[in-house]
């Protein structure tokens, strides 16, 4: 491994052994836990439905649909990191980055999140060190915000549906006061971030140049001060970007963020010949602020086990234990392995790169 890389292998270690023993633990719940068939409504096991499972043309098409949504989720994430670089990065160095920044959210725990090794990653690929924390930020900004309008929209759409909006294992706990709490706390740290960010960058600018003078930062107070510059000029390059930066950024992020939801959909399609696509999305919602804060890398073990909790009244348990095998592998497992291809190549030719542009 390359020194001062911001991944070393013995890292994969944890998530893999934690996603497997999940896994494990579905699988022997599953094959042994009676369930309902949903074709006949008799009692039996999600192993022996399994066993009888015929694979159809539509189950092809929803495994199909499966791989599209990967794609898309991808590729909106590329289109938007090349948006908000203002095209500094090339099509492949945007590949490469994005691949990279879901490995490190695959490999450090939720609620930390991969976003302060993206900002290692974009400035390693020679951003500036203010500007990738900008670019972060901002992404940080679409992300919550797609989410605060998805949680009214799909919650009035699952309503007028007829689906319960949250799982029936919490109806009677105090889940619901904790999600609009959780909900009320997104909207005002999106709020903070657009102040300090996009409508008042000159206040962050301050901030931290009073900050770099105080006693325990004075050790690093030409850094923040060189970091605070570069942060000032992300910003105002932004701000002052036409509408259809915005425009764009936002609209690859909320193709990003439906084909990430959609997964789930196009798996369960593969076993269900109609599924209440709304209810799925509120479900995963929910589960989403679960998971943001699971302690376990990418959350590995809270994903496998909270599936079945957040979708059992809905779908039943039938063939749980083979949709968390296939969302898993498709939304987790596949960027360990496309990380671990990636990396390599990507350290050698950034290595490169900070010779070139030496410390900043």
């Amino acid at each position: 491994m390359v020194e001062g890389a911001p991944f070393k292998w013995t890292q994969w270690i944890t998530p893999l052994l934690i996603g497997a023993v999940a896994s494990g633990v579905v699988l022997w719940f599953g094959a042994h836990y009676e369930v309902t068939d949903p074709q006949t409504g008799e009692i039996s096991t999600s192993w022996a439905l399994l066993k009888q499972f015929e694979w159809t043309s539509r189950s092809t098409l929803a495994l199909l649909g499966v791989i599209v949504c990967v794609l898309v989720r991808d590729i909106g994430y590329i289109i938007r990191l090349r948006v908000l670089s203002f095209q500094s990065f090339s099509w492949r160095q945007a590949t490469e980055n994005i691949l990279l920044w879901e490995l490190s959210s695959a490999l450090t725990p939720s609620v930390v999140g991969g976003s302060a090794v993206a900002v290692i990653i974009l400035k390693r690929d020679g951003m500036q060190w203010g500007k990738s924390l900008a670019t972060v930020f901002v992404t940080a900004l679409m992300d919550e915000a797609f989410y605060l309008i998805a949680v009214p929209l799909v919650f009035f759409l699952t309503t007028i549906g007829g689906q319960s909006i949250f799982p029936e294992l919490f109806e009677s706990s105090a889940w619901g006061s904790f999600f609009w709490v959780a909900y009320a706390f997104i909207a005002t740290l999106t709020t903070t971030i657009l102040l300090g960010l996009v409508i008042r960058p000159h206040g962050t600018y301050d901030a931290l140049q009073w900050v770099r003078v105080t006693w325990p930062f004075r050790r690093w107070s030409d850094r923040i001060d060189s970091w605070s510059r570069d942060l000032l000029e992300a910003s105002q390059n932004m701000r002052s970007a036409s509408w259809k930066f915005w425009i764009r950024g936002f609209l690859a992020t909320c193709s990003s963020w439906t084909a990430r939801f959609a997964t789930l959909n196009m798996v369960l399609l593969i076993f269900y010949p109609s599924i209440d696509h709304a209810a799925v999305m509120a479900r995963q919602l929910m589960l989403w602020l679960m998971l943001s804060i699971s302690p376990t890398p990418g959350s590995s073990g809270a994903a496998e086990l909270g599936l079945p909790a957040f979708l059992g009244d809905l779908t039943g348990l039938a063939y749980i234990a083979a949709v968390v095998l296939i969302w898993r592998t498709f939304t987790y497992f596949i960027y360990l392995v496309a990380g671990a291809f990636v990396l390599p190549s990507w350290l050698v030719r950034t290595r490169r790169k900070e010779r070139n542009f030496g410390p900043q």
